[in-house]
């Protein structure tokens, strides 16, 4: 369920209306953790090198105010967050928000900077918000250290949401 655009503006937090005003959607990765399945193939598709051990993931996408708006379908654990992104009937989503008029060209998405989704976010004409990445040299200047910690500050929004939605068994096996 995806709320209209300006009903998000209106009822977004202060502080991330005046930091990211067009940023409609925060996304996320999530893994299940799951029993070691039986099968060599299977173990070495479901094997998350993050977690060390096997795993579901899935995609789950929040409006500002920490309403979950998206949750894909799961998938094997040892997928990319990209593959998972392009997977999960995100794009698809977006693309057909765009087209109802529940959100606008040059609309942001925030994610971490796993998610190397810049492209397929831009192709649909939206913003994609992402911390900057070291150069280099390993040094990040004051402005990127500044922006990673503005994008933090907000990020951890949906990892509240996704620990609810484990906590309370939302999502399950």
């Amino acid at each position: 369920m995806w709320p209209q655009r300006d009903i998000i503006i209106e009822m977004m937090p202060e502080n991330f209306k005046k930091e990211f005003p067009n940023t409609l959607l925060i996304i996320d990765g999530t893994e299940i953790k799951i029993q070691r399945p039986s099968s060599m193939t299977r173990q070495s598709q479901c094997y998350s090198d993050y977690k060390s051990c096997n795993t579901l993931k899935g995609l789950v996408g929040i409006e500002p105010r920490g309403g979950v708006t998206f949750a894909s379908m799961l998938f094997s654990g040892g997928i990319s967050d990209k593959d998972l992104t392009r997977q999960s009937g995100l794009l698809e989503t977006l693309r057909d928000l765009i087209a109802e008029g529940k959100i606008n060209v040059g609309d942001g998405v925030m994610a971490d900077k796993g998610f190397r989704i810049e492209e397929e976010v831009e192709n649909l004409g939206l913003h994609l918000n992402i911390p900057p990445f070291a150069c280099s040299t390993g040094q990040m200047t004051n402005a990127e250290i500044k922006a990673t910690e503005k994008i933090a500050r907000h990020r951890v929004h949906v990892e509240r949401a996704i620990a609810r939605i484990k906590a309370f068994k939302i999502l399950t096996l």
